[in-house]
């Protein structure tokens, strides 16, 4: 079997499988020699690219756990089928790339007009059924995106009305109803999402919105850019693909199971980057400390691709608190972090010179690090209280956790530097001031 790899218009690779073993290799189009076109694991070359790194990057494409399950129960393939899922779902991926069986004509972008708008009604209908049809997908929808939470891609046309990602349009938006089994999910992202954006730091944009009584996380999908005549695509991939970690099974994406680790995330930075991009790296691992999300794992750090061949850090994605679940609701939530920080497997362990510590290992100097730690939580406090306002339903046991983390976070960095604490942040930590410098997840 082989597929086509579209970007941009133009047929820059080949997929093949044969005997189980799928390979790659670039077409005559692609260029320059040496940039990562497709794939920092895959520079343009006349090389073959085997199994183990074609495999890694468009696995990561596609839907993961049930979702996968399902879809591929719905197409008739079987779930290991990697080939088949990206010939029947390849139209609409994260990033820029089409993927689609040879011999089909050019994939063009079709915009999406006020004759396809879908009312809330509509919405809210696919939003129940993403139990049963992962994505939205059916006989017009063909979309992918990784991950195992339930999501429902649609198109938002200029006049600020809803479309359906059918026929070749392109998705726009990722809605994200309320997690079953994590109460608050939509107001915990919405507000930990607002704080990263608030702090400084280069997010998704996300908002909550209600169709038909059904209240959603919304997302605005960083990888598109709506411009004159359309929407383009951005492309774009996350560290599992750009470090070859082989996803068979979700748990791989964490670095307790194999997965990537931030020095691998660095080193791409460094080879591919510019000189900002650790510094951006290194503010939004701490957001996810101080936050108290242990579930950052290497699908959530991605990386996006510019036209002079230069990657940078894409804006952080799926910030929540998951330590607020142990803490509020005493559930059985592991605190081992997706990606260890100098060593500390454990975020409730995770101080703020492990942070600098773990930056230096990356290359960066101490002070630079150290500037931009203090620059974040220089910020934090009057960002803590606008994420609060904008997010008005945000549980008050949640507000109060991050307030916490974040005080006893500014209390070590002043002992460390120059950060001066608050007056408040001052009298809250007087009592522990001869002790050991605290925890960031002392709680």
């Amino acid at each position: 079997m082989e597929l086509e790899v579209w970007l941009n218009g133009t047929h820059v690779a080949t997929l093949s499988e044969n005997r189980r073993h799928m390979a790659m290799v670039y077409t005559g189009e692609a260029h320059p020699i040496g940039a990562p076109l497709i794939s920092m694991a895959m520079p343009v070359s006349a090389r073959r690219y085997s199994d183990r790194t074609a495999r890694a990057f468009f696995r990561g494409l596609l839907p993961e756990a049930e979702a996968r399950r399902m879809l591929a129960y719905d197409f008739g393939l079987d779930e290991s089928d990697d080939m088949g899922l990206l010939a029947a779902l390849g139209k609409d991926c994260a990033g820029a790339l089409v993927v689609q069986p040879k011999g089909e004509a050019p994939p063009a972008v079709v915009e999406a007009s006020v004759k396809d708008a879908v009312d809330d009604a509509e919405i809210e209908r696919r939003l129940r059924a993403l139990p049963t049809h992962p994505l939205g997908v059916d006989g017009h929808i063909r979309v992918s995106l990784a991950g195992v939470q339930s999501k429902l891609l649609l198109t938002r046309l200029e006049d600020g009305r809803w479309a359906l990602p059918a026929d070749g349009v392109v998705s726009t938006h990722i809605l994200k109803p309320a997690h079953r089994d994590l109460p608050n999910s939509v107001a915990n992202e919405a507000f930990c999402m607002n704080l990263a954006a608030r702090s400084g730091l280069r997010t998704a944009r996300t908002t909550i919105l209600s169709f038909a009584g059904s209240e959603v996380l919304v997302s605005e999908r960083y990888d598109r850019q709506r411009e004159a005549g359309g929407v383009r695509r951005i492309h774009q991939e996350d560290a599992c693909q750009a470090l070859s970690v082989m996803t068979i099974v979700p748990e791989q994406k964490y670095e307790e199971f194999g997965g990537p680790t931030l020095a691998g995330i660095a080193g791409l930075l460094e080879q591919w980057g510019d000189a900002q991009s650790k510094g951006e790296l290194l503010r939004q691992i701490a957001l996810h400390v101080i936050v108290g999300n242990a579930d950052a794992h290497g699908k959530n750090f991605s990386f996006l691709h510019g036209e002079d061949a230069t990657v940078g850090l894409a804006p952080a994605y799926d910030v929540m608190s998951t330590v607020y679940y142990s803490t509020a609701f005493a559930r059985p939530m592991s605190s081992t972090l997706g990606l260890f920080v100098n060593g500390k497997r454990d975020i409730n362990e995770a101080t703020v010179e492990d942070l600098l510590d773990e930056a230096e290992r990356w290359g960066m100097k101490y002070r630079a690090a150290q500037s931009v730690l203090d620059q974040l939580l220089e910020r934090l406090p009057d960002a803590l209280d606008r994420a609060a306002r904008d997010v008005p339903d945000v549980p008050q046991a949640l507000f109060e956790l991050v307030q916490k983390r974040m005080v006893r976070a500014r209390a070590e960095a002043a002992r460390l530097g120059q950060l001066a604490p608050r007056r408040s942040e001052i009298s809250d930590n007087a009592k522990g001031s001869e002790a050991s410098p605290p925890i960031i997840g002392s709680v």
